[in-house]
């Protein structure tokens, strides 16, 4: 069974202060600040907020359609452009985020876009044909960043999966955890090769859920991460973009992926919401954090796919059930990559598909009520206590 769920976990009634005794960190823990909520009726996720902090960008994958949402919950613009009318994006390749306090921007089918806060379109490149991005998955903090360089800003976003096979001699050489894109020309140099001493070299095939970069740009350093490699990459921020430091990762009881049947290895997407591994990478300009997912095993998803074999709806039901029912945990680090804590995650958190750090706040999406739909959106604001 290969789809994806949104993860959605039954609403407890919390204390802000969950605390583990599990904690690498005694007493550290994440601690609420403040929420907001937005009037909307459907599945709304946190995208990026603005540099300022004055509005977030939102969106609903079921509709099609991102939001601008002010600092006090009420939808200021939809943009909806997706399809055949002249300003749209077409498909999306990525989630929306902020160019700067005045306008967003998106990598689709049709070339780079920019629009205003008005919703106009301030800017087009047109689409590079040699611009290949496998297996979309979208999530909070997880879409294309600016980042500032010599020669001007330019877009950084993860990497993909190679074209060819994975059996193929070279073809994890190919393979790069990020893209930078040159916003006037839509040119793009591919970085961060994939780690010759990681396990994706250990002879095993490793599908693109399995190599899915996560990226953050820090004050000194670019950081990336692999779901299915528990390793922590630091690289410079300027030219040639030379690794730094790595830190191995001691996970906590992560069922972590043993690689891919060679009768698979034709297809081309394997994005399973059941692996265990490394999550959504985020860096402010004092921490790094870094969430990480326990699993299902392959023989509590072989019970899983039998149950929506029998019922559909029973087992999508049952597996959502699952995942969230598995740890969250968050560890954090200095800048330089020592460990500081590592926290279990309250269950109130949709931490699944991601958040955002920002000057010290943690902004969380609030898990979804598996009983009923709900007509507003919240949003969880936190900050770190070690």
């Amino acid at each position: 069974m290969v789809r994806l769920v949104v993860l959605s976990c039954l609403i407890l009634f919390f204390s802000c202060a969950q605390k583990s005794e599990e904690q690498a960190g005694l007493d550290s823990h994440l601690e609420l600040m403040d929420s907001l909520r937005v009037d909307h009726l459907g599945e709304m996720m946190l995208l990026d907020i603005s540099p300022n902090g004055k509005y977030l960008l939102t969106a609903d994958y079921q509709k099609n359609r991102y939001y601008l949402v002010d600092e006090v919950g009420s939808i200021k613009l939809t943009y909806d452009k997706s399809g055949d009318q002249p300003d749209s994006f077409g498909f999306a390749y990525s989630e929306m985020a902020f160019w700067d306090d005045a306008s967003v921007f998106v990598i689709g089918s049709k070339g780079l876009k920019w629009y205003n806060l008005e919703g106009q379109e301030v800017k087009f490149a047109p689409f590079n044909p040699s611009y290949q991005l496998k297996g979309i998955l979208r999530n909070t903090g997880g879409g294309p960043m600016v980042l500032e360089t010599a020669e001007g800003n330019k877009i950084l976003y993860r990497g993909g999966a190679s074209a060819g096979k994975r059996i193929e001699r070279g073809y994890y050489e190919k393979i790069r955890g990020g893209v930078l894109i040159d916003p006037d020309d839509f040119s793009l140099e591919h970085l961060f090769p994939l780690d010759k001493e990681s396990r994706f070299f250990d002879g095993k095939h490793y599908d693109d859920g399995d190599l899915y970069s996560r990226l953050a740009i820090g004050p000194d350093y670019i950081y990336v991460t692999y779901d299915a490699n528990p390793v922590l990459y630091a690289y410079a921020k300027e030219a040639p973009y030379s690794l730094q430091f790595k830190k191995p990762l001691v996970l906590k009881d992560v069922l972590l992926s043993e690689g891919m049947p060679e009768e698979f290895l034709d297809y081309d997407v394997y994005l399973d919401a059941s692996k265990g591994g490394l999550r959504n990478l985020q860096t402010d300009d004092q921490y790094i954090y870094l969430m990480y997912f326990e699993g299902i095993s392959k023989e509590r998803v072989a019970e899983l796919d039998a149950m929506y074999e029998v019922d559909e709806n029973k087992g999508d039901a049952a597996y959502e059930q699952e995942l969230a029912s598995k740890f969250k945990r968050l560890k954090v680090f200095d800048l330089q990559g020592e460990e500081l804590a590592d926290i279990l995650l309250p269950s109130y958190l949709d931490s699944y598909w991601g958040f955002i750090a920002r000057d010290g706040v943690l902004y969380f999406n609030k898990s979804a009520n598996l009983e009923m739909e709900e007509d507003f959106y919240t949003l969880y604001k936190l900050r770190l206590v070690l």
